[in-house]
């Protein structure tokens, strides 16, 4: 008989085949570095928290790809219910744009090590705040995501919801404006 880690491996990779093979490529690997770390039952909470991700929509498989080579680098920086909390916020990230969950994730391990675990709500919602449904609004998002370890590193969390409410001012008259401000 089967060993449980196998099984889930499996089980994720099948309902993984589906999408395109880089889904699947990134998902192994993370998956045998997240059992040095991670239970079984949290293996498998975290592969299907994957497969619910990948698919969202179309172009959701763009950011389980992202999760898949964060969530190792996560793993360490933060207990597993923090990490629960941080793949609930790329997964309702997703919902509204793959775009947008795709940078969260991306940008997470470096903004995780400079932000506190019991902050990562607020952060995925900053960023959502500067969505709105455009495509401008989502590159402005986006950008945020990518330059939240950078702004994190020289201002506080009060400081960058300010800077947020900022960047949603001004992103009101130009986005391209807006986005100068992140660069």
């Amino acid at each position: 008989m089967e060993d449980e880690p196998t099984l889930i491996v499996e089980r994720a990779a099948g309902e993984l085949d589906r999408f395109p093979r880089q889904a699947v490529a990134e998902f192994r690997p993370a998956f045998e570095a997240l059992s040095a770390v991670l239970d079984d039952g949290q293996l498998d909470q975290w592969a299907q928290t994957g497969v619910a991700i990948a698919g969202q929509s179309v172009r959701s498989w763009e950011a389980v790809v992202q999760y898949f080579v964060a969530s190792p680098k996560v793993a360490r920086l933060m207990p597993f219910s923090y990490m629960v909390k941080w793949s609930e916020c790329g997964a309702s990230l997703c919902q509204e744009s793959s775009a947008l969950a795709q940078s969260y994730f991306q940008a997470s391990p470096a903004a995780m090590a400079r932000l506190r675990s019991r902050h990562i709500e607020t952060w995925a919602d900053l960023g959502l705040g500067l969505y709105r449904g455009t495509w401008k609004s989502s590159t402005l998002a986006s950008r945020f995501f990518a330059a939240s370890p950078a702004l994190l590193s020289s201002l506080t969390l009060p400081e960058l919801k300010q800077f947020v409410a900022f960047l949603g001012a001004v992103s009101h008259r130009s986005y391209d404006l807006a986005a100068e401000c992140l660069a």
